[in-house]
């Protein structure tokens, strides 16, 4: 049986991407995306509940995402997830998922 490891996110840029060079030359947009699940709590009142997704764009991708994207850009974004484990500052573990995108698109356009 063969696998997949493939995500599709249509959401909201929370700020403008942020350009940077790779250790081994390669041009990296980061940015994170919100996107909004509504439903009824136990009471039947409305809950609007956000999740914010890192997102990772390589190259030719990443010219895409600094030409075209804002902070409030409504995009799309289809790609994999990317699981890894960190350090931060102070020596602490972390565990993050990313996006690697694949294909971008502006929706505002």
């Amino acid at each position: 049986m063969k696998t997949q490891n493939k995500i599709q996110l249509i959401g909201y840029v929370g700020k403008d991407p942020v350009i940077s060079t790779a250790s081994n030359g390669s041009k990296l947009a980061r940015m994170r995306i919100a996107t909004d699940r509504f439903f009824k709590d136990e009471n039947n009142k409305p809950v609007k509940q956000t999740a914010w997704h890192n997102i990772l764009a390589w190259e030719k991708k990443a010219d895409f995402a600094e030409n075209n994207f804002l902070k409030g850009s409504h995009i799309l974004i289809e790609g994999r997830i990317r699981y890894r484990n960190y350090k931060d500052k102070n020596g602490e573990p972390r565990h993050i998922a990313e996006i690697i995108a694949e294909m971008l698109m502006n929706l505002d356009r």
